[in-house]
């Protein structure tokens, strides 16, 4: 993940994951647990909406690649970077950049980047304004941006203190935050509805919430899973309320 300062130092104070933190967070077969079989879905259902055939995609924040991965599989010419140094998955390593920030990345790729994915990334940034800046700063071409973020600030819990997030986003938040950057937002969707309530009963009876993962055991259920989320995902109102919040923002022409 990426911390930043101000768009020329915006690397000053890092707040990439630890080993220690990718390896709770995303240990392997993580990417069949029915939370990231869910996302995938949404977040894929969204670039193909928004993104063409022509468009070049950055992942900032990519972890150990799954979603660039997924993406090029369905035709996209995506990428990923990140300043953490997690093992990344084979078919994905020509295409992620560890150790490296979205600035520092090859001239002639970023001059190509349209759409940038920061998917759970803003939360960890305490001035998303200045970091969301410093990407158009760096990314000539660029016209959009595809954002996932953890909502709710009442689900607050001791995850989001384990990992250093700053804030759970809402509606009102993310169009406080496309003002103060100059970003039209095209669409958003809370998603994850059906885990809202019991995310919430945990923190008014003061129950934790796990911080360390491991792979799933009993894939088929957790396909089913994420296959209801996904299916949950199309059908309700947009604005019902969900633990995780994505939109697809555009760029506003200069007034």
């Amino acid at each position: 993940m990426i911390d930043e300062t101000s768009v020329s130092d915006h690397r000053q104070i890092g707040s990439e994951f630890s080993d220690i933190e990718f390896d709770e967070d995303f240990p392997p077969g993580y990417e069949r647990h029915y939370w990231h079989r869910a996302r995938t879905a949404i977040v894929k259902s969204y670039v193909h909406a928004f993104c063409g055939p022509l468009d070049t995609l950055l992942d900032i924040g990519a972890a150990r690649g799954h979603y660039v991965s997924v993406l090029r599989k369905a035709g996209f010419d995506a990428y990923g970077c990140d300043l953490g140094d997690p093992w990344v998955h084979e078919e994905a390593k020509p295409f992620v950049f560890p150790k490296t920030d979205f600035a520092d990345i090859d001239k002639e790729l970023r001059d190509r980047v349209t759409t940038v994915l920061l998917l759970d990334v803003l939360e960890h940034i305490e001035h998303p304004a200045t970091f969301i800046d410093a990407i158009f700063g760096a990314l000539p071409a660029l016209c959009s941006l595809i954002i996932t973020v953890p909502a709710r600030q009442e689900l607050w819990s001791n995850y989001d203190e384990h990992y250093r997030h700053f804030l759970r986003y809402d509606v009102t938040e993310l169009r406080k935050l496309a003002l103060r950057t100059r970003l039209s937002i095209k669409s958003y969707r809370y998603f994850f509805h059906g885990l809202y309530v019991p995310a919430l009963l945990m923190k008014k009876l003061g129950m934790k919430r796990e911080t360390a993962f491991g792979a799933p055991k009993a894939t088929w259920l957790h396909g089913l899973l994420g296959a209801a989320f996904w299916i949950e995902s199309q059908l309700l109102p947009k604005n019902i309320y969900g633990t995780s919040l994505i939109c697809a923002c555009a760029k506003d022409p200069p007034i």
